[in-house]
């Protein structure tokens, strides 16, 4: 899980990366000491988990949060008990008092584990309902289970441990991976081009034996995977 601090003390940053270290399966991306930085940073990287503290300059932590469209699992770190309540009625992991304990934080990073875990098969059971009768998938995106057509789909990008929707009039992140997604498709109309893509075969609009274009996006085809898609797309040629 790739991990980004936020918090304007440099004392708790500080002892927030040291706690963060011991574990092996998390990777810290970035420390911060403002919301505006975190956000650059949320921009630029996939961040899976925030630890957040709340009274910042500026922009509060909770504000901040309500901010982010597709927010990462949260864990607010502070000093102050009052906040519990707003905290867990915006879904947060855990909610830690400072000075925080090695022994706290690993029970947090637990939970986190596990939340991610359930949401992974949330968004899973929700591809499962799709059928040739019934030619939709519900998404797992911004908490909420949002209904797409697959026929609004263009292609499928891989992002890590996420991959991104992307449909004529929007885009969704979900926390699923791409080899998941390629087998819940219907393989008649989903055709895996690259390690990072999956595309729908009736939106291709042009294609050669080393890129495809559709809806105006010009998607690579891999090494890997050119014998198979020149010959699937090679089927409809005269």
């Amino acid at each position: 899980m790739n991990c980004l601090i936020v918090d304007d003390e440099p004392l708790a940053l500080s002892v927030m990366e040291s706690h963060l270290k011991e574990f092996k399966d998390l990777k810290v991306i970035g420390k911060s000491r403002s919301a505006v930085q975190a956000f650059e940073l949320i921009e630029k990287h996939q961040i899976d988990l925030l630890f957040l503290d709340i009274e910042m300059p500026k922009l509060d932590g909770f504000s901040f949060l309500k901010s982010l469209k597709n927010p990462p699992l949260v864990v607010v770190t502070t000093a102050h008990r009052d906040y519990a309540i707003q905290g867990f009625e915006l879904d947060v992991v855990d909610y830690l008092l400072k000075p925080i304990s090695l022994k706290r934080m690993m029970q947090a990073i637990s939970k986190a584990h596990r939340m991610q875990s359930e949401k992974g098969q949330e968004t899973i059971n929700a591809l499962h309902e799709t059928t040739s009768a019934n030619p939709y998938i519900f998404i797992r995106s911004e908490r909420e289970n949002v209904k797409v057509e697959l026929d609004s789909i263009l292609y499928v990008e891989s992002l890590k441990n996420h991959v991104k929707v992307v449909t004529s009039s929007k885009s969704y992140i979900t926390l699923v991976s791409m080899s998941q997604m390629e087998t819940k498709l219907p393989s008649t109309a989903f055709l895996r081009v690259h390690r990072s893509f999956l595309v729908n075969q009736t939106k291709i609009t042009h294609y050669t034996h080393t890129y495809l274009t559709l809806d105006r996006k010009s998607i690579p085809i891999g090494k890997m995977y050119r014998y198979k898609v020149v010959e699937e797309l090679g089927k409809n040629q005269i």
